[in-house]
């Protein structure tokens, strides 16, 4: 079965992603980063996916609905009355947007032939629960080191736990040059009062 990416910003050393529904910060460098790395395919004639639970959906304002140039797959257990709810988005946006009810029927629906790369997207119920119950199908983690200068409220969590093995430099560097974005980026940011750093994390089995 097709592997997946996880690709998250997260507050160390807890990792904490979030706060009453919401990101704790507005970083448009980070936001650059996660657009660039789920959308540029190397084999042009293709798309990646993305991954998300149905509340990330909805989080999403309806103008930027799906995201762009990828294809959407949304998780909820009911399937039903998501199809319901937002069925002149579904009917707008046609093959761009999937429903399943888990990781592995979304998986099973998308065509491999057409997309290169799949990526969860979050929000924390969703990584945690690939995390613990899908592990085998986790390829790497695109983890965004996030450290503020001042203390942050902290809801919602990802638990990286082992495993899981932080990759060297030159593994972020060359994963990004198969883009062509490893000369877009820096792998250590200041902005807004933030610091951060993109890692690529793997499983230590690999």
């Amino acid at each position: 079965m097709t592997k997946v990416s996880l690709i998250v910003a997260a507050l160390v050393p807890k990792l904490g992603i979030g706060y009453k529904g919401q990101l704790p910060w507005a970083l448009k460098e980070e936001m650059k980063y996660f657009r660039k790395v789920t959308t540029q395919t190397v084999d042009k004639s293709k798309k990646n996916a993305v991954i998300m639970g149905r509340k990330t959906w909805e989080s999403i304002p309806a103008r930027f609905r799906p995201l762009k140039d990828r294809v959407n797959v949304v998780l909820t257990r009911n399937v039903g009355a998501f199809s319901e709810k937002y069925a002149d988005e579904l009917a707008t946006h046609g093959e761009n947007v999937k429903i399943a009810d888990s990781l592995k029927s979304a998986l099973q629906s998308l065509d491999t032939k057409q997309i290169e790369e799949v990526f969860v997207i979050g929000g924390a119920e969703l990584y945690n629960q690939v995390l613990k119950n899908d592990p085998e199908l986790i390829e790497r983690v695109f983890l965004t080191e996030v450290s503020a200068e001042k203390e942050l409220e902290m809801d919602a969590f990802i638990e990286l736990l082992e495993p899981w093995k932080r990759q060297e430099p030159h593994v972020w560097t060359a994963y990004l040059a198969t883009k062509g974005l490893d000369a877009e980026f820096a792998q250590h940011n200041n902005e807004a009062g933030f610091r951060f750093s993109y890692q690529i994390y793997s499983p230590s089995r690999s």
